[in-house]
């Protein structure tokens, strides 16, 4: 019994280092919207990050493959890592957008994805929390502010991508720039999303 105790803490200290990263990366990101002249120090820093977000999936699945009994199925054990990683993915990508296209300005619209994100991240931390604690059923009211959150991002996406159009429409080099950095961000939000999608149901099968 002690040592299924241990080994459970092992899959769930991993699980919850990933979405740590995840907020790492996130406020590395909210300050790179905020001040995207600051890509050379910051970019490189949301990389580093990233790559220790595959490390720590790539212990997760050696600790799956090395384990008789885990604490959940081990493919949803693996749809949870691979979920968590994608949103620091998705996440280091609109970074290296700002790098590409050497952004020097901010505006409402990346603080507003940079906010979102930050918030969604946090979710994640709490959501693990909960798994963790064995008390699946809680996980509805994180899964339902992370799933807010990525409405809010839809929207923010369709009111910058209304705006970006009025502002420049004899610019279409700075519309097409924009319009990617905004998606991408939106997407990460989405990833964020499949994660709180991936938590429940894991709910549902362990309710």
């Amino acid at each position: 019994m002690f040592f299924h105790q241990t080994r459970d803490h092992e899959f769930f200290n991993l699980l919850r280092a990933a979405a740590e990263n995840a907020v790492e990366a996130a406020n590395l990101l909210n300050q790179l919207l905020n001040e995207p002249y600051r890509f050379r120090e910051l970019g490189p820093t949301i990389k580093d990050v990233e790559s220790h977000g595959d490390r720590l999936t790539h212990d997760l699945f050696a600790l799956i493959n090395r384990t008789f009994v885990t604490p959940l199925e081990r493919e949803d054990l693996a749809a949870l890592g691979v979920a968590i990683d994608s949103v620091v993915d998705a996440m280091e990508a609109a970074a290296s957008r700002i790098g590409i296209y050497k952004v020097q300005e901010t505006d409402r619209f990346l603080k507003g994805f940079g906010h979102i994100l930050r918030s969604q991240a946090g979710e994640l931390v709490a959501a693990i929390d909960v798994v963790a604690g064995g008390k699946l059923t809680n996980i509805h009211d994180r899964v339902v502010q992370i799933n807010l959150l990525e409405n809010q991002a839809d929207e923010l996406l369709r009111t910058a991508l209304s705006q970006i159009f009025e502002d420049a429409p004899n610019d279409p080099l700075r519309f097409i720039t924009y319009k990617e950095i905004y998606e991408t961000l939106e997407e990460a939000t989405d990833a964020a999303e499949d994660v709180a999608d991936t938590l429940e149901g894991v709910a549902m099968k362990n309710a």
